[in-house]
C-alpha cells in the first residue's frame, strides 16, 4: 500500500512537471511568434535612426565679438580737449542707443534681452562683472516663497500674497527656459509635534494651489521612519514625520550670465567692467539721455546718448538716483552710506560637504531661533546652507560672510543633524546684499527715519521709480521675478518715452524664450555626451548640467589639445596630485571656453561666476588661481605686472569665503 502511495505520489509529481513544462513551452513558442510579429518594437535602432531622434550635438559656433569689436560701438574715446565733466551734454555723446541699461544683474540683462527682442537697440553696461554682485549669492532656488505665503495668511497681507503667485508663475518660466541649469527640487520640513502636520500639510497644499497649472509636485507626508530614511543625517529623537513640497533650484551666475549672452545673440551690446561715472543731460531740458562710461581695463572713457536709461544696480541704486537729480549728473559724495531708496540687508550663505543632507531632496528649518526659515540644500554636489537677514547701515563694496552668522548657521544646522557639525567642514561662505526698497519719494527731506532696525516685515515686492530728470530704476523684487521684473520696466519705459512711440515696436516675448543652452537641449544630453564622448558620469553630468547645448564646444577642444582635459589646479601642482586634484570636474578646456565665449576678463569671474568653484569650495579654487592667471595672461598677453595683480586681487577675493575670519560684513579688497 505504501508502494503503491509512493508511484502515486511519483506519478503525481511527474503528471504536474510535465503540464508545468508543457506551459511553459507554449508561453514560449507564443513568446517567440509574439517577438517575430513584433520585432520593430524590440530591435535596436541604428545610429541613424537614433540620431534622428534628438537635437543635433554642436561642436562649434561662430565667434562671438570681441572686446574691441563691441567698444567700437560706443564711439571714439573722450579726449583731454573735450568739454570738462561738468559741462558733458548729451550733445557732446560720439555714439547713440536706443536704450541704456546699467546694471548686469538678474533684473539689468533680463531687461536687456526683453527690450532687444522688442526691436531696441540696447547697450547693457556693468562696473564689474556679470552676476558679481547680489546675482551670484542667492540660495539658488526658484521658488514663490513658503515663508511669504505664511506671512500673507496671519497678516492678511495681500502684498505678500501677490508676491508668492507672482513668483510661483515666474518659478515655471525659470524651469521651461533654461532646463539644463533648472531643476525640481523636493524639501522636507521636519515635524516635531503632532499638530504641525496638518498645519504644514494644508498651507503646502495652499502653495500647490496658489500655483495652480503650474505647481510642479504635489506636496505629500513622510512618515517618521521614510524621513529618516530620506535624511540619513537627521536626528530623529522627537521627530513625528516630515512634509515634503516642491521647489525649484537653479545655478544662479551661470543663468545670469546666459540672459546677458543670450542678449548678446539677438543683437544687444553688453560689457562689462565698465563704470558709469556720469548721467549726461539734455541742453535744455535736463533731462538724462545718455552716459559717461569709463572701461575700467583701460582707462578710456565714452559718451553715449540713449532715448531712456534704465538703472538696475540693485543696492547701489542710490548712486545713479542721486546722479539724475544733479544738474550736472555727478553723483552726490558718499550716498551709499546714507541709502534712501535702498533699504541694505545682508544675507549670508554657506557651503558643506554633501553628507550634511540628501542627495535629491532639501531640508527646511521652519523653527530658527530668531523666527526666520533656513533652507539646506543639495547644490552643485554640495550642501547650501542659508540664509541669514542681517540688516546693514550702508552699502558695503565687497559683502563678506562674518564669522558670527556663519556660526549661526551652524548652530541651527546642529539642531537637525545627529553627528558633529564643524566649522572646519565649511568649504565656503558669502555674503549678498538684499535691495529691499521703499519709495524715494516718500522720503523726509531731512532724512528721518532712514535706518530700519529689522527687515522681516518688508515686502519683497519689486519697484520702479521714476525719478524727476527721466531715470528709470527697477530695484527690489528677486531672482525668481526678475523676468518679470524686466517686462515690468521695459513696458513702463517704452510708454514713457516719446521717442519710442513712432518705433514698431513687439510685445514681449520672454515668458517662453529659451536662453542660450537650452534651445537645443533635453533631458538625454548627459547620457548622449557620456557615449559620443566617452565621458565619465560627473564630467558628462556638470558639462551638460551647465552649458546645456553648447557642452560639446567645450569637449571637442578635448580633441585638439589633451592637455584641455586636465583639471585646473594639476598644472601649478604637478609635483604634488592628490585625490582631491580631481574631485571637482573644471577643466582647462572650460576656462577657455569661457574666455572665448562668455566675456571672462578676470580670473574670479571664471573661478566664483562661470564654473562657481569658489562658491563649491574656496581652498580648491585658490589652489586654482596660478593656473588661471597663467591661461589668462596667454589669452590677453598680459605682461609680470599685470598678472601679479589680478592674482593677488583674486587671492583677497577667494580668502574672504570663508577661508578667513570676517570680523564684519562691509568687506573691500
Amino acid at each position: 500500500m505504501s508502494r503503491f502511495r509512493s508511484t502515486l505520489n511519483l506519478s503525481h509529481k511527474w503528471s504536474r512537471s510535465a503540464t508545468l513544462l508543457a506551459t511553459a513551452t507554449l508561453t514560449a513558442t507564443a513568446s517567440t511568434l509574439y517577438l517575430y510579429n513584433n520585432q520593430t518594437t524590440f530591435k535596436n535602432d541604428s545610429d541613424k535612426q537614433f540620431a534622428s531622434k534628438f537635437p543635433p550635438l554642436i561642436e562649434s559656433l561662430p565667434s562671438p565679438p570681441t572686446r574691441e569689436e563691441l567698444l567700437s560701438k560706443l564711439g571714439t574715446p573722450l579726449s583731454n580737449s573735450d568739454n570738462s565733466e561738468e559741462n558733458l551734454t548729451s550733445k557732446d555723446a560720439k555714439s547713440k542707443f536706443d536704450l541704456i541699461i546699467v546694471g548686469g544683474g538678474a533684473v539689468g540683462s533680463g531687461a536687456a534681452l526683453d527690450a532687444q527682442l522688442r526691436g531696441l537697440n540696447v547697450l547693457l553696461l556693468e562696473k564689474n562683472d556679470f552676476a558679481s554682485g547680489t546675482s551670484s549669492k542667492s540660495t539658488k532656488m526658484a521658488h514663490g516663497g513658503v515663508r511669504y505665503l505664511e506671512k500673507a495668511i496671519f497678516q492678511l497681507s495681500k502684498a505678500q500674497l501677490d508676491l508668492v503667485i507672482e513668483a510661483l508663475n515666474e518659478r515655471a518660466s525659470i524651469l521651461n527656459n533654461a532646463p539644463h541649469l533648472a531643476q525640481v527640487l523636493p524639501i522636507t520640513i521636519p515635524v516635531y509635534k503632532y499638530w504641525q502636520l496638518p498645519y504644514f500639510y494644508a498651507g503646502c497644499l495652499m502653495y500647490d494651489l496658489f500655483a495652480g497649472s503650474q505647481a510642479l509636485r504635489y506636496s505629500y507626508i513622510m512618515t517618521k521612519s521614510n524621513t529618516l530614511d530620506k535624511h540619513k543625517q537627521l536626528d530623529g529623537e522627537g521627530l513625528v514625520g516630515g512634509l515634503v513640497y516642491h521647489d525649484g533650484l537653479f545655478n544662479d551666475s551661470r543663468m545670469n550670465v546666459s540672459l546677458a549672452l543670450t542678449a548678446e545673440k539677438h543683437g544687444a551690446t553688453i560689457l562689462n567692467y565698465m563704470d558709469v561715472k556720469q548721467l549726461l543731460k539734455d541742453e535744455t531740458s535736463l533731462k538724462t539721455k545718455g552716459v559717461r562710461v569709463q572701461d575700467i581695463e583701460t582707462g578710456s572713457e565714452y559718451l553715449i546718448a540713449a532715448d531712456a536709461v534704465i538703472s538696475a544696480t540693485g543696492p547701489y541704486s542710490d548712486l545713479l538716483l542721486s546722479m539724475d537729480k544733479s544738474s550736472n549728473g555727478l553723483p552726490e559724495p558718499n550716498i551709499l552710506n546714507n541709502p534712501r531708496m535702498v533699504v541694505p540687508s545682508g544675507g549670508v550663505h554657506v557651503v558643506l560637504p554633501e553628507w550634511y543632507c540628501a542627495k535629491d531632496m532639501g531640508l527646511l528649518d521652519a523653527n530658527t531661533s530668531d523666527g526666520r526659515v533656513m533652507f539646506f540644500l543639495p547644490w552643485q554636489g554640495k550642501v547650501l546652507a542659508g540664509t541669514t537677514d542681517v540688516p546693514l547701515s550702508k552699502i558695503p563694496e565687497n559683502p563678506v560672510a562674518t564669522e558670527l552668522e556663519i556660526n549661526d548657521i551652524l548652530k541651527e544646522l546642529q539642531h537637525y543633524v545627529k553627528f558633529k557639525v564643524r566649522r572646519e567642514d565649511v568649504l565656503s561662505a558669502w555674503c549678498g546684499v538684499r535691495p529691499l526698497v521703499r519709495d524715494p519719494s516718500l522720503i523726509p527731506q531731512d532724512g528721518e527715519g532712514l535706518h530700519v532696525s529689522s527687515t522681516q516685515g518688508l515686502v519683497r515686492n519689486h519697484l520702479i521709480y521714476h525719478a524727476p530728470n527721466g531715470l528709470i530704476t527697477i530695484s527690489g523684487g528677486k531672482w525668481t521675478t526678475y523676468r518679470e521684473m524686466a517686462e515690468d520696466v521695459i513696458n513702463q519705459t517704452i510708454n514713457s518715452t516719446p521717442e519710442f512711440k513712432t518705433k514698431n515696436l513687439k510685445n514681449c516675448v520672454t515668458r517662453d524664450f529659451k536662453l542660450i543652452g537650452a534651445e537645443n537641449f533635453d533631458q538625454t544630453l548627459q547620457a548622449r555626451l557620456a557615449q559620443t564622448y566617452q565621458l565619465t558620469d560627473k564630467l558628462s553630468s556638470h558639462l551638460s548640467s551647465n552649458y546645456g547645448d553648447r557642452a560639446p564646444i567645450i569637449i571637442s577642444s578635448f580633441k585638439s589639445n589633451q592637455d584641455n582635459m586636465l583639471p585646473l589646479g594639476l598644472l601649478s601642482n604637478s609635483n604634488k596630485p592628490s585625490y582631491k586634484s580631481f574631485d571637482h570636474q573644471f577643466t582647462i578646456g572650460e576656462l577657455k571656453y569661457c574666455l572665448k565665449y562668455e566675456h571672462v576678463r578676470h580670473p574670479v569671474d571664471f573661478l566664483a561666476r562661470r564654473c562657481r568653484l569658489a562658491f563649491l569650495d574656496s581652498k580648491a579654487a585658490l589652489n586654482c588661481i596660478d593656473d588661471v592667471v597663467e591661461i589668462m595672461a596667454d589669452e590677453f598677453k598680459w605682461d609680470q605686472a599685470k598678472k601679479d595683480k589680478v592674482t593677488l586681487e583674486s587671492k583677497n577675493f577667494i580668502q574672504k569665503m570663508g577661508i578667513t575670519e570676517n570680523l564684519d560684513p562691509y568687506g573691500s579688497l
